[in-house]
């Protein structure tokens, strides 16, 4: 589902003029996966004009909180979706949409919620509030015979990276400190390609 590295940058962006730039800086840096949240009115207008590019990013679609938002991912094209929690309603969607939905854990009933669709791919968040790769470690035990596979997102910065990017069972390390929106705002493209390219420099 990942491509090339597990970082994905989680992109809040408020200015859809801004999109195409951001999307291609992170490209040109070394970033293939991103994740675009639904949490802003330019949310879906910045996604049609990054997915409609010819960047060729592994785009997923991040704050999904309704069917209607898992709609909408899949129609416009993204590769995969993501929601901070486990929502009964949108995961038997997503299966009858054959779409690749990972949906938010935090707890062991939420993985034993979401095993029975069918996922096997979820997200932990929020990661660092939780007690970080320990507590996954820890809550994951029981299940891990099903070689479950993690998305962490929550607090992660280039300080606590290394131990996640450690972990076998996890996928994708997400964050906003990689474009986060001051820099986009401001048009930052070189800080934003320098902590694009610190993380990937701490994931080899």
């Amino acid at each position: 589902m990942f491509i090339d590295n597990k970082i994905l940058p989680v992109l809040v962006i408020h200015d859809q003029k801004k999109a195409i730039d951001l999307a291609k800086c992170l490209y040109d840096s070394g970033i293939r996966n991103i994740e675009i949240a639904l949490r802003t009115f330019a949310s879906k207008k910045s996604i049609e004009k990054i997915v409609n590019s010819q960047i060729p990013l592994n785009i997923g679609i991040g704050t999904i909180l309704s069917v209607e938002d898992l709609i909408f991912a899949q129609d416009v094209g993204a590769n995969f979706g993501l929601s901070p929690s486990t929502d009964t309603q949108i995961i038997k969607k997503s299966t009858d949409l054959d779409f690749n939905f990972i949906p938010g854990i935090s707890t062991p009933t939420d993985i034993s919620t979401v095993i029975k669709y069918g996922i096997n791919k979820l997200k932990f968040f929020p990661a660092e509030n939780l007690g970080g790769v320990d507590y996954l470690n820890r809550i994951n035990s029981p299940f891990k015979h099903l070689n479950l596979k993690y998305v962490v997102l929550g607090g992660i910065t280039q300080n606590n990276f290394a131990k996640y990017a450690k972990s076998d069972d996890i996928i994708g390390i997400g964050g906003s400190w990689i474009a986060e929106n001051k820099l986009i705002e401001n048009n930052d493209w070189k800080e934003v390609s320098r902590r694009a390219k610190l993380f990937l420099d701490l994931s080899v």
